[in-house]
């Protein structure tokens, strides 16, 4: 979509009156799940068996059909398997993909996590984004609607019933806290960028702030566009940032010089920031650490850049990981620093790939594995044993995730195997586990999406 097709489209919801529309479109579907845990061949007791399993092609009676995160609608940013787990319901975008990167007749899925039945189904055509945290039960979604202005689109987490409200303005990205709706919108090639707070009836209800950063077109449709977390906001657009009091919508700190790599919002509202060579290049050139003021509690030189991944931290004030060191979040002091986060054969590479508790779990470019207590930075174990491995979730000490050949956990606590179960003893169709990848810890079993299949695994 270029410029003037935005400008068009802006100037025609301008002019359409903003109505609510509640969807009838709903498929409520009920029946019995699988009445047993079945044990997965060649697996003992430690596996987990399977409960479940859904087929994306077979459920929409097509050839191609697969799963889709919700977060990243059924746009040009769907493909990539993904769950949301609200009220005892996991939600997920089942659709046949195009060559265009957007999804065909996509629709919402509301699956019961227990037995993997469909309880409801919803259409999700025209979704561009939905956001993973629901407000009075209900999913946050923004629709692109080419036939008309933007909207709206929310869907009610037990029944599946849908309601849209068309905005006037081009929103081009949506975040919720647990009680608000937050909007991007504006012109970002001209740096003039709007936030509104406010709800599902009046997307401006509590407060409208511009904001004088921009970039391309391109820049903005990216999943960490606008963040809010613990009453701070934070938007993210080429290489500008701004944060705001999410309460109030007032401006804590903006960089709009084009020096800014990454930036990203933790747990309290603290905010990790990664410069770069101001426009030049992506290089990092030294990392800060600002307070819900926008007020910078630290900055170190350090290069070397965490990405961090699966998140299962227990405490609010649990150290934050920048660079090859652990800082207090809530003073920015220095805790301890670990030569164990830095690649070995990648310097400016971090090794954190997930937290369990207080524990890191870190891979290095070699594929060592380490596990480190983020208390002290004391090295609890070290596997030297080559193998690929991708963390999805974890929960109670354990790490699960896949290798592409077979589903994984791992003890962070003394980095031993707990269980591997085998993707060809669950289906021996090669090509039904291999792409993409996304878990959810249930109760005390697994949930493990491909693009194709979804299963349920829990303890025999």
């Amino acid at each position: 979509m270029n410029t003037s097709d935005r400008g068009t489209r802006a100037l025609v919801a301008a002019a359409v009156l903003a109505v609510v529309t509640v969807t009838a479109a709903v498929l409520v579907i009920t029946g019995r799940g699988p009445s047993g845990v079945k044990r997965i061949t060649g697996t003992d007791g430690a596996t987990p068996g399977l409960a479940w399993t859904l087929d994306a092609a077979k459920y929409l009676g097509r050839p191609f059909g697969q799963f889709s995160d919700p977060r990243g609608g059924a746009s040009y940013r769907s493909g990539e398997p993904g769950l949301l787990l609200a009220r005892n319901t996991l939600i997920t975008i089942a659709a046949t993909p195009t060559k265009e990167f957007e999804l065909d007749d996509a629709v919402m899925l509301g699956i019961d996590p227990e037995t993997g039945v469909v309880r409801w189904k919803s259409p999700a055509r025209d979704l561009e984004q939905c956001s993973d945290t629901p407000i009075a039960g209900r999913l946050y979604c923004l629709a692109s609607n080419d036939n008309g202005p933007r909207a709206i689109v929310t869907y009610d987490i037990k029944s599946g019933a849908t309601a849209r409200k068309p905005v006037k303005e081009f929103v081009f990205g949506i975040a919720t806290s647990a009680d608000t709706l937050y909007t991007v919108e504006g012109s970002p090639e001209e740096n003039d960028v709007r936030v509104h707070s406010g709800t599902f009836d009046n997307v401006s209800a509590n407060w409208t702030r511009g904001f004088d950063i921009g970039g391309g077109w391109e820049d903005v449709f990216t999943e960490d566009l606008l963040t809010v977390t613990d009453g701070v906001g934070l938007i993210s657009i080429g290489g500008q940032v701004a944060e705001f009091d999410a309460r109030s919508g007032a401006q804590r700190w903006l960089s709009n010089d084009f020096c800014s790599s990454s930036a990203r919002l933790e747990t309290g509202g603290v905010v990790v920031h990664s410069d770069n060579q101001c426009g030049s290049s992506e290089t990092i050139t030294g990392q800060s650490l600002r307070d819900r003021g926008g007020h910078v509690l630290m900055t170190t030189k350090s290069t070397i850049r965490q990405v961090g991944g699966v998140d299962n931290r227990t405490g609010a004030d649990d150290p934050l990981i920048i660079g090859d060191a652990a800082f207090d979040r809530r003073t920015g002091t220095r805790l301890w620093t670990s030569r164990d986060l830095v690649s070995e054969e990648q310097d400016s590479q971090g090794t954190l790939t997930a937290v369990v508790g207080d524990i890191g779990y870190l891979r290095d470019g070699n594929l060592n594995q380490t596990g480190i207590d983020l208390r002290n930075g004391k090295r609890l174990w070290r596997n030297p044993t080559v193998e690929y491995f991708t963390p999805r979730a974890a929960a109670d000490g354990v790490v699960a995730g896949d290798d592409g050949t077979d589903l994984i956990a791992f003890d962070v606590r003394d980095g031993h195997r707990v269980w591997t179960a085998p993707f060809t003893a669950i289906d021996p169709n090669p090509e039904t586990f291999s792409k993409g990848g996304a878990m959810k810890r249930y109760g005390d079993g697994w949930i493990y999406s491909s693009d194709r299949r979804m299963i349920g695994l829990a303890p025999l």
